[in-house]
């Protein structure tokens, strides 16, 4: 279908094994550090002599996906290893302690010292292990996701939608605010169904699913991105600083693959409820296209990724040519995140990513969020193989 192309596709395969790349060189080796398997989180471009922050628990698994792709892309083994490493760290964050069932299974935030986690980014650890489970097959993986899974049906799940943060404290209880992020979530479960063909995570998935349209979908097309739990209240625009302020506005673009999800789900009900959802937010995105591609008036940079894998599929489903040609327009804008000029190792490859404070349509920091994403974006844009990853499909 993509018949007009701004870029050649042997440059999207080399943009590809530059950010790969980037990843691998920057990630954590020794196994004489607890970090061992975290990747490069932000880099400061002018000031690179600021220490490094490293990947949390979400990000990795994130990354995990990302890297199997290039792996079979370019069947090599260095990106394979990459991503086995990210595994044990992530596997090092799971509390597999039985006495206390309300935690035993989620992913702690970012090290084994932490009491906390956000279940949607506990999730995105699981999913980094249930691909890499794909490829390797190995039965201990396996088993730690589905300890996840039923920890997250029993105790993360409250009148069906996730929490936003839960504890290994005993005297803590979840903080059940309502964020429009899950709507992203229902891909790991969607994901875990294939594997299982269980009924019951494709059935979480689904109900996921439901309870973000009625609660995040405007009649116009955009979203809520935060709502009081108690009160049903919209919470988008209200906050306890501007870094968090920042951050509802990056999810009013990059909506955490809540589109995707629902795209999956059409496909795997035929239910096209779940087809005019996503079309119906995406098409409001469309109208927020600038001449340059970019999406905003201060443009989110992972969006630029995000909305990409999202509407590569749109337009697969409805062959409707208005989605192809917004994500044409939006490549060269796209691309341009990529910083290339740079050789050193900790920045060559990067994508620009949103700030540590959520201020948007800078290019300072090079981040995880971002590349993950774009290197998910790159592969499919080239289109030399279908994957199972970042997809609909």
């Amino acid at each position: 279908m993509r018949k007009k192309t701004f870029i050649h596709k042997k440059d999207l395969s080399t943009r590809a094994r530059q950010l790969a790349d980037w990843f691998t060189i920057n990630q954590i080796t020794s196994t004489l550090s607890a970090d061992c398997g975290r990747f490069i989180n932000e880099v400061h471009v002018k000031h690179i002599d600021k220490p490094p922050v490293y990947s949390s628990n979400w990000t990795t698994g994130m990354t995990v996906i990302s890297l199997l792709m290039a792996y079979e892309r370019f069947n090599d083994k260095t990106y394979l290893e990459s991503a086995e490493r990210a595994g044990n760290y992530l596997k090092s964050l799971q509390i597999l302690d039985h006495r206390y069932p309300a935690a035993y299974g989620f992913f702690k935030e970012v090290t084994p010292q932490d009491t906390h986690c956000h279940p949607r980014d506990a999730l995105s650890a699981a999913w980094g292990l249930l691909h890499l489970y794909w490829k390797n097959r190995d039965p201990e993986i396996f088993d730690r996701v589905r300890i996840f899974a039923e920890w997250f049906r029993q105790y993360a799940m409250k009148d069906g939608y996730p929490a936003w943060t839960v504890y290994s404290e005993k005297n803590k209880k979840p903080y059940w605010q309502k964020g429009s992020f899950h709507g992203g979530s229902p891909l790991f479960f969607f994901d875990l169904y294939e594997t299982t063909r269980e009924s019951k995570w494709k059935s979480i998935g689904l109900t996921i699913c439901d309870v973000w349209t009625k609660t995040f979908l405007k009649k116009e097309g955009s979203i809520r991105v935060e709502v009081d739990a108690k009160t049903g209240k919209d919470k988008t625009g209200w906050g306890p600083n501007k870094g968090h302020l920042g951050w509802q506005d990056m999810h009013k673009t990059n909506d955490d693959f809540s589109s995707l999800a629902l795209l999956r789900a059409y496909r795997l009900t035929r239910n096209v409820g779940y087809l005019e959802t996503a079309r119906q937010y995406l098409d409001w995105v469309l109208t927020l296209q600038r001449k340059d591609g970019a999406f905003g008036r201060l443009p989110v940079h992972s969006a630029a990724a995000t909305l990409i894998l999202e509407l590569l599929d749109l337009a697969s489903l409805t062959k409707e040519k208005k989605y192809e040609e917004a994500l044409q327009r939006s490549i060269p804008h796209f691309l341009s995140l990529q910083e290339l000029t740079d050789k050193q190792p900790m920045i060559h490859g990067g994508f620009y990513c949103t700030s540590g404070d959520y201020a948007h349509g800078n290019r300072r920091e090079l981040g995880v969020r971002t590349s993950c994403y774009a290197l998910a974006a790159l592969l499919r844009l080239e289109g030399k193989r279908s994957y199972k990853e970042y997809t609909a499909y």
